[in-house]
């Protein structure tokens, strides 16, 4: 008795675990997990026209297994989107996207607006002066970025993406 227990047990997990609904997948800045990238101005709108012209490019991509397909046969996770902003090793500040953007499984480019750090880098001048000149430009210090997409309602996880750079006076 105790042997067919177990083995109904086991039995029950093997299919749990095959049915199960999971997802591996990575972000990746110009093919890399880790990068550095070098500014040519302190200017965040500058690096943001970088990413735009497509000198930087964020790489985002992922594989299912069991997903539950909706109404029209589509394959659909939700995600939510991470950043967090540290100016030399201390955290300037983390955001979470209040609203999950869904995907597909595959290989696909997201736009830097996907994330946030644009905003935070534009306005994370220390000196916080009211002078209009000095909008969008970056202090001084060493900034590292790190992205990162967590899927909703699945297990499994996506690699998060990190690269860092210098801002010189």
């Amino acid at each position: 008795m105790k042997t067919i227990t177990l083995l109904t047990i086991m039995l029950v997990s093997i299919c749990a675990t095959i049915n199960a609904q999971s997802v591996k997948g990575k972000l990746l800045l110009n093919k890399k997990s880790e990068a550095g990238i070098e500014l040519t101005s302190s200017s965040a709108v500058q690096l943001f026209k970088e990413f735009k012209t497509g000198k930087y490019q964020l790489q985002f991509m992922y594989d299912g297994e069991g997903l539950s397909k909706n109404k029209h046969e589509e394959e659909v996770v939700f995600f939510s989107f991470a950043t967090v902003v540290k100016k030399d090793g201390k955290i300037i500040q983390k955001m979470m996207r209040q609203q999950p953007i869904p995907y597909f499984p595959g290989d696909m480019l997201l736009p830097a607006e996907a994330f946030d750090f644009i905003g935070i880098l534009a306005s994370s001048n220390d000196t916080k002066s009211s002078k209009s000149r000095n909008t969008g430009i970056m202090s001084a210090g060493r900034y590292t970025v790190e992205l990162s997409v967590a899927p909703l309602g699945v297990r499994g996880n996506i690699e998060p993406v990190v690269f860092d750079f210098v801002v010189k006076e």
